[in-house]
């Protein structure tokens, strides 16, 4: 399965970040993610050895809902003030108790400046 391309919603620096995806298989049936681990790393381009911020179940900024196929995505305003640039690109992947691998989704992600500071 190739990666879905989704360009994230705007990251407004200094406001609370959420976003909600489901991911479920042709047949409108929810991909079951019972001890899946996932993982979001945004960097400045591709090849970039920086990471701006990362986002994963272990530090609690994606939040997974196994029989739903929920992935929750979240940032604290606080360390939405912290971040720097402009945005970049991303990819999620999604790490199953078998040992499988899913690039589930991949595309930009761009910062809003905050005037209210």
């Amino acid at each position: 399965m190739a990666a879905s391309k989704l360009n994230l919603p705007i990251v407004e620096k200094g406001a609370t970040y959420r976003h909600t995806l489901f991911w479920k298989d042709s047949t409108n049936t929810p991909i079951q993610l019972t001890g899946c681990e996932s993982r979001i790393q945004v960097r400045d381009s591709i090849d970039s050895p920086d990471v701006i911020i990362e986002l994963s179940t272990e530090n609690g900024r994606i939040i997974l809902f196994p029989p739903l196929g929920r992935i929750d995505l979240y940032i604290s305003s606080t360390d939405t003030s912290a971040l720097v640039g402009f945005g970049g690109v991303y990819d999620m992947e999604v790490y199953f108790t078998n040992g499988d691998i899913v690039r589930l989704i991949e595309g930009r992600v761009t910062f809003k400046p905050e005037v209210t500071r």
